[in-house]
């Protein structure tokens, strides 16, 4: 289904190699046990996305995003214990590594709904892991961007997605 869609007049904007990247990631994560229902129309961080989730799962959290921006795609991945995976980060290539330790997403404890600077510590939307002996604590609604589109590139987003969602014990 994929593979047609973004072959239409309105994904145009895209490169050769971002679709290839695009269709490469679909179908490797759909060996894994996720699905998406393709490419939808978006306005917040993009023209358009492609969101994956467990197939079979009646409750639909996304594992991944692609955004279609005039500028190129965003592919977003979603991670929680974040320490528990530690030394598999620490280990990792540095295009899987950066978006853990980079800038980008950098707490500013500033929640409106709860996190504020009044009450720092009840901020549901921090994340803070520890990488490499540093504290990190990162916004979960701006981080986890990864830069590295190359086909070559889809196997280790695979097994990054394996190591924080290793399938379950009764094959789902």
């Amino acid at each position: 289904m994929l593979k047609e869609q973004i072959k239409l007049p309105e994904f145009d904007f895209l490169s050769d190699s971002e679709k290839e990247f695009v269709t490469g990631f679909d179908e490797a994560v759909k060996k894994i046990g996720y699905e998406s229902d393709g490419i939808k129309p978006y306005v917040c961080f993009g023209r358009y996305k492609i969101e994956y989730t467990r197939a079979g799962n009646k409750t639909k959290k996304y594992v991944a995003r692609f955004y279609f921006r005039d500028s190129g795609i965003v592919l977003r991945l979603y991670f929680t214990n974040i320490d528990k995976h530690r030394k598999y980060i620490e280990n990792a290539q540095n295009y899987i590594k950066a978006p853990f330790v980079n800038d980008t997403g950098k707490c500013r404890h500033c929640d409106e709904n709860g996190g504020g600077i009044g009450n720092r510590e009840k901020c549901s939307f921090r994340k803070s892991y520890t990488i490499d002996n540093v504290l990190y604590e990162k916004c979960s609604g701006e981080t986890f961007y990864f830069e590295n589109y190359n086909i070559d590139a889809v196997p280790k987003y695979i097994e990054l997605l394996e190591v924080f969602y290793p399938a379950r014990k009764d094959g789902k």
